[in-house]
């Protein structure tokens, strides 16, 4: 199968686009150009921002909190960090935090546009994952997903990566691996999901 080529478009929703990480080939006398540094002097923030390494899903993850709200998660090993983080950057300010709250998959709060979607650390997915929630339908019980190098195939259309079914149940926001119009035989059929982060903007530390 033909797969695009690593740094190809994917998308480009509010602003903010995702690249392909296929075919990527580690060359250790690049590091420095694989990673992405944001000087104050070149965005208007208050600081300076590390985006994260080219291009991976946390990169894209920080890259559109960083654009969308001027705010940036600290420095992670892996994806499925971000999760135990209390705390996300200010970017307007040279210090201070906002909370990162969590709200499991199952919450009674519904999930909503910039919230993270994490997965755990898995067999299939070594480093766990990260996507950005670019939007939600209650009504028709689903979510699309914003994302890098979570897939060889890329994105499903220029809007989104994948489109979600979320269930609710008693009150409660399931959001499922499943997506909506194609058959559930993917490679990801068992895998787990987190739940989702949300960056509390009401209290500013």
């Amino acid at each position: 199968m033909n797969y695009p080529a690593w740094g190809t478009v994917m998308g480009q929703p509010f602003g903010v686009i995702a690249y392909c990480n296929t075919g990527f080939t580690f060359d250790r006398n690049k590091i420095h150009e694989y990673q992405t540094y944001w000087p104050k002097e070149e965005t208007g923030l208050a600081r300076d921002v590390y985006i994260g390494f080219k291009y991976q899903c946390v990169e894209y993850a920080r890259r559109f909190l960083t654009l969308n709200f001027k705010a940036a998660f600290q420095d992670v090993p892996h994806a499925h960090h971000i999760w135990a983080l209390d705390t996300i950057e200010d970017c307007t300010k040279e210090e201070g935090t906002f909370p990162f709250i969590n709200f499991p998959n199952g919450s009674q709060e519904p999930p909503k546009f910039g919230d993270l979607i994490i997965y755990p650390y898995s067999k299939e997915q070594r480093f766990g994952h990260v996507g950005v929630i670019i939007n939600v339908n209650l009504e028709e019980k689903f979510v699309d997903i914003g994302e890098q190098n979570y897939e060889e195939a890329g994105w499903e259309c220029p809007e989104y990566a994948r489109r979600l079914i979320m269930k609710i149940e008693n009150g409660q926001y399931f959001i499922t691996n499943q997506r909506i119009g194609k058959p559930y035989d993917n490679w990801d059929i068992k895998e787990e999901i987190f739940g989702w982060k949300r960056i509390n903007f009401n209290q500013n530390k």
